[in-house]
């Protein structure tokens, strides 16, 4: 049961309020954002807030929260599951860049998907294709018509699509130039110790789909090594009896982009970039010397938006950090107890291995209370670290030929190194 929805912008105040069962004071609020104030940094809070009479589960987003109370047996997954949905159909209309002035200009239509996506406090629309058919994105046409015709952006009949056994794709689609393109992207979860061993590895992968064909398209997909995709979640347009038959992706499309699945895999697994950090501290002095460079076997493949963020005390005084390639800046943290030195690379060379080097002052006699973690940020491409590649993509029962197009990736998630 999905009771409540209070949208926040990142000071407490509610811009958005819909309650499916009875409603709740906004007092609830109040009480959240106490338990916020409680920890230095955002990402310390936890989703799931216990209370002597509720629980407050919310999702952060950018300078916006999701927030539902709950006081009866819910799994909190399923509640965190929807706000990340809500926020997927909001980044769609909206744009990635959503914030409280966007919700704030756009409120009566995010009233509108609500009333779709949640139903007597249960999903029911929640595909992008559908609500679109249903309720027209934002557009400079749709807001003049609104405000000289009186129009509404919610159409009065239901669309053909919602009939159909595959309410997921409209009917009449049609475009001139008809291409499909996947991209499949995997991102690297990993702790690596100070002696250079990888303790923790975890790849997730997926494919995305951008899809611009006529009619009604039946697609078949076949990936190599295809018994890699462990722990898959899959799209409601794959037929999944056959995939787990014959593992292969056979499936009618939505139009547009959309995940078409989602996998995981834990273990040892390659690594695109290597970092070899060292800092040492004495009489008050740090020592920095940092190194990267690719591992890639193929020296064609560039690696691009590296970031190394290294952290230190608050009490540092200055730094006299540089490097052979890249730019370096210090960054005052917002909360928490150090401050950041970040050290970009748009792209590593091959001509040469990219170095930080330097020292950073404290004050006198200063001895750090612990040793800090490095995080790096990277993106491969055309390479991705599990090896799986799309082997075949057959397009049945249509009279065209359709541009096929496939591009692969890896970049960093959690991706930390130990010192």
């Amino acid at each position: 049961m999905f009771p409540n929805l209070f949208v926040l912008n990142s000071t407490g105040e509610v811009l958005i309020e819909k309650h499916w069962e009875e409603k709740v004071p906004r007092k609830v609020v109040d009480l959240f954002m106490e338990q916020q104030l409680k920890k230095e940094r955002k990402v310390d809070v936890s989703p799931v807030i216990e209370t002597p009479k509720l629980y407050l589960i919310h999702t952060r987003r950018g300078d916006v929260i999701l927030l539902t109370t709950v006081n009866k047996e819910t799994p909190p997954l399923f509640v965190i599951e929807i706000h990340n949905k809500i926020m997927q159909v909001m980044y769609h209309y909206f744009g990635p860049a959503i914030n409280s002035r966007t919700i704030k200009e756009n409120f009566v239509l995010i009233y509108h998907l609500l009333d779709e996506m949640v139903d007597g406090g249960f999903p029911f629309t929640t595909d992008i294709n559908q609500l679109q058919a249903m309720i027209q994105p934002p557009t400079i046409v749709n807001k003049v018509m609104a405000t000289f015709a009186n129009s509404d952006s919610v159409k009065k009949a239901l669309p053909e699509g919602m009939l159909t056994k595959i309410p997921w794709r409209r009917t009449g689609v049609k475009y001139h130039s008809n291409e499909i393109c996947f991209d499949l992207i995997e991102e690297i979860n990993c702790i690596i110790e100070r002696n250079s061993n990888v303790s923790v590895c975890e790849v997730k992968g997926s494919i995305v789909c951008t899809c611009r064909l006529s009619g009604m398209p039946d697609i078949t997909l076949t990936v190599s090594h295809p018994s890699l995709i462990q722990d898959a979640v899959l799209h409601r347009c794959v037929r999944i009896n056959r995939f787990r038959r014959e593992r292969v992706i056979s499936f009618v499309p939505p139009d547009g982009r959309f995940t078409l699945l989602t996998y995981f895999l834990r273990g040892p697994c390659q690594l695109p970039i290597f970092v070899r950090p060292s800092i040492n501290y004495t009489n008050g002095t740090g020592n920095v010397n940092i190194s990267v460079g690719s591992k890639m076997r193929d020296q064609s493949k560039t690696i691009e938006d590296v970031k190394v963020i290294i952290p230190f005390p608050k009490d540092m005084l200055s730094s006299n950090l540089t490097t052979n390639a890249g730019s370096v800046t210090t960054v005052e943290t917002a909360s928490g107890p150090h401050r950041e030195v970040h050290w970009v690379i748009p792209r590593l060379p091959k001509d040469k291995t990219p170095v930080l080097e330097g020292s950073v002052l404290f004050p006198t006699g200063f001895k750090p209370p612990h040793r800090p973690t490095l995080s790096v940020q990277f993106n491969a491409k055309s390479w991705n670290t599990s090896g799986l590649q799309v082997e075949g993509l057959d397009v049945i029962d249509v009279k065209y030929k359709p541009f096929r197009g496939v591009r692969t990736a890896t970049r960093a998630g959690n991706f930390t190194v130990r010192l």
